[in-house]
């Protein structure tokens, strides 16, 4: 807290380029949503920029957007093209479970699932806004995190309209359905990208947190084929979609 003699003000984070936010209010039993966007520093394409787009956008999209746009700078080195980011905020009185959710999970029967409804808005209504800011539509990238990390997963197995996937410490545990439910590799091209924390499952964690199986979940998704899993040393829950940014904005910078 601010003491009232500092010196300092009350400041947003900078950014470099800026953003822009939209808010979408509540609609069919989808949350109402805040949408921020960051956009390349250089024109777009003729057929748009790649777009990331982060689920959980309050706590990622400021650390994205700054290391987008500056490792997009040095593409031969980095391996990052420029890339528009799209943060994706859940209103605050939403519970994530229901919001991000297509089944209750165990502790959570009395909770209404509304993730369907969550992934029609997302294609209906926020894929043709970031289209009209210079998205190219046929090449974004979903990224979610425990709960919503198991909304991306679900979104790809109803082959949503994006063309790849990151789940950073999915809450399968919550629908371990959604294994089998992933589709068989066809292409031979890896799709999704999951990331765990080697944390996550270790022997001193209790026993609730064990039975998650966060790390034994994750290896169970490669069977199917085309998805990675990259195992972060010594990150935990909270600590890996941070450490899994650099790599999450290559795997998107797939053209």
């Amino acid at each position: 807290m601010t003491s009232p003699c500092s010196p300092f003000a009350i400041a947003a984070p900078p950014l470099t380029g800026g953003c822009r936010a939209l808010h979408l209010s509540t609609e069919a039993e989808a949350p109402s949503l805040t949408l921020w966007i960051s956009t390349p520093e250089s024109a777009p394409p003729p057929q748009g920029w790649p777009a990331l787009i982060l689920l959980d956008g309050e706590a990622f999209f400021t650390a994205a957007a700054e290391m987008a746009q500056r490792l997009a700078r040095r593409t031969a080195k980095t391996r990052i093209v420029p890339l528009m980011i799209v943060g994706i905020e859940l209103d605050d009185s939403a519970d994530r479970h229901a919001a991000f959710g297509f089944s209750p999970a165990a502790e959570k029967q009395d909770k209404p699932s509304r993730g369907q409804q969550l992934l029609r808005r997302l294609a209906v209504d926020v894929l043709p806004l970031i289209e009209a800011e210079g998205a190219d539509t046929t090449n974004l990238t979903l990224l979610g995190h425990s709960m919503s990390g198991l909304f991306a997963l679900e979104a790809r197995a109803l082959a949503a309209p994006f063309a790849r996937y990151i789940a950073v410490g999915p809450s399968i545990w919550s629908n371990s359905s959604v294994i089998q439910a992933q589709p068989s590799a066809s292409t031979g091209v890896d799709d999704l990208l999951v990331f765990v924390g080697s944390e996550e499952e270790t022997d001193n964690l209790t026993p609730g947190h064990l039975a998650r199986r966060m790390i034994s979940n994750t290896r169970s998704l490669l069977a199917k084929g085309g998805a990675r899993l990259k195992v972060l040393n010594e990150e935990d829950h909270g600590s890996a979609p941070y450490a899994a940014l650099p790599a999450a904005l290559r795997f998107a910078s797939q053209l």
